[in-house]
């Protein structure tokens, strides 16, 4: 059984397969036990369930949409039209929802079995905290999800559904659990099969708390948090610098590239000819002067970086307008060579926008005393951080904006800028005009280093309400309001009774305001 087990799990491989780039016109069943392992090492199984957790966070199915709901990229070709429309694809449902609960949930479960057996309280941490991860995921995504019943596949084959606010305290207490457990003394842990920190039990334990502290500032919108959250900023075991990241790494290799540069290769004029800056990115980036723009973003034959809109104010763009006006395919198109590549990793959870949580925490006097120049210290320290880590991505690049790691081409005056000084020449928090400005400003620059990012810049969006974003008018009779949540399964309703009735996409999930 072992043999057999270990050839499954090595069977799929990073291009996305069946979980990342495909479709398929049925779905697992979370509850099926029909592939369970009696025993094998539970580094295979963790390994398994990473490989399809990133699979799925920037495959096709799962990103394309989603980078359109959170609005950090436009589709010139047709603005809300399609995916744009929040027509989401059951296909992109059902493969979400599988990954979560059977590639990753189930087979993180078994790890765990598996750890306890050994006495390996490590490799448990480890897997509770990527499983912890992947809850709280299919919550961004779904809302009220189960659970507690989820993986009982001898109790029920029809699990209830918990509501969000159960699963966000059930996953802080797997967290909870988790690094309680850690003992970095202890030899035992899941290393060579770790793909994130290979084995480096110090790293787990602030990624636990980072994540942590993420979970409270979802929660503080609903609840009275600010003790947990004071405890955690107090504790000093966050992240502390850029290799704490939570990152899954893409090869150049063929069977180990991002996804979504594989899109690129099978439809090489797609993203040309329609992924484009939306304002909610470029806008607040052209008004800071951002050296990052000429890395994210092409100029247009003048030289002008623009930006596509997704309102009534902005350029709808039919197939006629670009045979007629071809030019508007030059605009502001993505730098696909810089963003898109085959090697471009997954960012899960970073320094940076644990720091923008900290800034936010001082701003709103969460738990901590308000302090603006703490709130702010914080603030330009995840700008140079998410600026350094962009950097450090594309370093081995021959690409214009970039002079030398930590330094690129301002698009204006094409002068030298190092992340330091530009994160000390961004505007104070104080100075803006108020505690919503200075959160505003705060909300921004995560959206602009979460734009590679789209579930989390879709979240963040949500939970704060930055940046105002709304339906064109032009189809406001079909989609009263912005996609707050992707519609459950078909397959789900249609073997458990217990899935709950949602009046549609636009119906805003529990914990936003």
């Amino acid at each position: 059984m072992k043999r057999l087990i270990n050839k499954i799990l090595f069977g799929l491989t990073l291009t996305g397969g069946s979980l990342g780039l495909h479709s398929c016109g049925d779905w697992l069943d979370i509850n099926s036990n029909e592939l369970a392992a009696t025993k094998t090492e539970a580094g295979y199984l963790f390994n398994y369930a990473a490989i399809n957790y990133s699979s799925k966070r920037v495959g096709g199915d799962q990103w394309l949409p989603i980078i359109y709901a959170a609005q950090v990229a436009s589709d010139a070709d047709n603005w809300f039209v399609g995916d744009d429309m929040y027509n989401i694809s059951t296909y992109a449902t059902g493969n979400g929802w599988v990954t979560s609960y059977s590639s990753c949930g189930y087979n993180l479960l078994k790890a765990i079995e598996f750890a306890t057996g050994e006495n390996d309280s490590n490799s448990v941490a480890q897997c509770k905290i990527l499983l912890a991860n992947t809850v709280w995921e299919s919550s961004m995504l779904y809302g009220d999800i189960p659970y507690s019943e989820a993986w009982n596949i001898e109790g029920t084959q029809t699990p209830k559904f918990d509501t969000q606010k159960d699963v966000f305290y059930s996953v802080i207490g797997l967290l909870d659990e988790a690094l309680d457990g850690i003992d970095e003394s202890n030899s035992k842990r899941i290393d060579k099969y770790d793909i994130y920190y290979t084995g480096d039990m110090a790293k787990w334990r602030r990624l636990g708390n980072s994540l942590k502290l993420k979970f409270y500032m979802y929660l503080a919108n609903k609840e009275d948090v600010g003790d947990e959250i004071k405890a955690i900023i107090d504790g000093g075991e966050l992240m502390n610098s850029s290799a704490d990241d939570f990152v899954f790494p893409f090869y150049t290799t063929p069977g180990n590239q991002n996804p979504n540069y594989q899109l690129t290769v099978q439809y090489p004029d797609y993203y040309e000819y329609c992924f484009f800056a939306n304002p909610t990115v470029l806008d607040p980036m052209k008004a800071l002067d951002d050296p990052r723009i000429p890395i994210y973003f092409r100029a247009n034959a003048d030289g002008e970086y623009i930006s596509l809109e997704a309102s009534e104010k902005g350029s709808v763009v039919t197939d006629k307008e670009i045979s007629e006006k071809p030019s508007l395919c030059t605009e502001a198109v993505f730098q696909k060579n810089n963003l898109l590549r085959a090697d471009y990793p997954d960012v899960i959870c970073s320094y940076a926008e644990t720091m923008f949580y900290v800034a936010e925490a001082y701003v709103r006097g969460l738990g901590v005393a308000k302090d603006l120049a703490q709130a702010d210290a914080a603030y330009r320290k995840g700008i140079e951080l998410m600026m350094q880590n962009l950097l450090s991505i594309l370093a081995g690049l021959k690409v214009l904006p970039m002079q030398s790691l930590g330094k690129c081409f301002n698009p204006t005056y094409h002068e030298a800028v190092s992340a330091a000084s530009f994160a000390a020449g961004v505007p104070s928090l104080s100075t803006l005009g108020g505690d919503d400005k200075a959160l505003e400003a705060i909300a921004s620059q995560q959206r602009i280093e979460m734009m590679m990012r789209p579930l989390e810049a879709w979240s963040n969006q949500r939970r704060t309400g930055y940046p105002a974003l709304e339906v064109p008018a032009s189809i406001r009779n079909f989609y009263p309001g912005i996609m707050h949540r992707w519609p459950y399964p078909e397959r789900e309703g249609s073997v458990n009774d217990n899935v709950p009735h949602v009046d549609g996409v636009w119906t805003k999930m529990w914990f936003e305001n």
